[in-house]
């Protein structure tokens, strides 16, 4: 059963967030989903950031044409979303020196340090085709894998109190990933259910705004977000006293 739309809509409006929540669904596109635009070429993910804002769904396919030569999205999305088989033998040094292969994205001290990181990355096994991106549909919960929150540091602070609201322990965590393993992938890797901070890749930031972070979490977890109490900091004046500043530094909205 999916949590209740207006358990959501008190989050949201505590938040005062204005993006959508954004769910990895392991699901086939349809009219559940639309308006759907499908991953081409070897584009990232996150370059359909403002498509959904509108509200819009990414279909991302199975590619068969590798890293050579991507038809339906970045091919390492494709590796990392559990929609290809692994990785071509060059990419540790494509993470790290470009030796033998296209680049060298100098993210790792050396090619064995990338190397292990790659062999520890197990990838999702989507149940078919396909795997969706996009605005949270409720409709369609039982395929949702993940949700994620795009925001800024201060509504950050904010969730990651959340995700910890109930715990006297570290309960996010911040792995070295690629943007979209970071969406679903290293969220599977943790020992335990746990929050992952998202939108650290460097090389996916240029497609959101310099002020937007992301945090991942399981649709468990989701849930028991969503059901702190009347008494608990979103709901007191110092919290909604930090937005209001923001917002009086902003000035008025036009």
């Amino acid at each position: 059963m999916p949590p209740a739309q207006e358990s959501i809509n008190r989050l949201l409006a505590d938040l005062r967030l204005d993006t959508p929540i954004i769910a990895v669904s392991d699901a086939e596109p349809g009219p559940l989903y639309e308006p759907l635009v499908h991953a081409r070429g070897g584009t990232c993910c996150f370059a359909y950031y403002e498509r959904w804002l509108k509200g819009e769904t990414l279909v991302v396919e199975r590619d068969r044409g590798g890293f050579d030569n991507p038809q339906h999205g970045c091919p390492g999305g494709q590796s990392a979303l559990g929609l290809a088989d692994g990785y071509p033998p060059w990419m540790a040094h494509f993470l790290t020196d470009g030796q033998g292969a296209p680049m060298g994205e100098g993210l790792k001290a050396t090619p064995d340090l990338a190397q292990a990181f790659l062999d520890r990355s197990q990838p999702p096994e989507p149940g078919g085709d396909s795997v969706l991106i996009g605005p949270l549909k409720l409709e369609g919960w039982s395929a949702v894998r993940s949700l994620t929150f795009l925001v800024d540091p201060d509504r950050l602070s904010a969730l990651l109190t959340l995700v910890g609201f109930w715990s006297d322990g570290i309960e996010t965590a911040a792995p070295f990933s690629s943007g979209c393993g970071l969406l679903w992938r290293e969220l599977l890797m943790q020992e335990r259910d746990m929050a992952v901070l998202g939108a650290t890749d460097i090389a996916m930031r240029k497609y959101l705004p310099p002020e937007i972070l992301a945090l991942t979490v399981s649709p468990a977890r989701f849930e028991r977000m969503l059901g702190y109490p009347d008494s608990a900091f979103l709901r007191r004046s110092w919290w909604q006293g930090l937005l209001d500043s923001r917002q009086k530094a902003r000035g008025p909205v036009e």
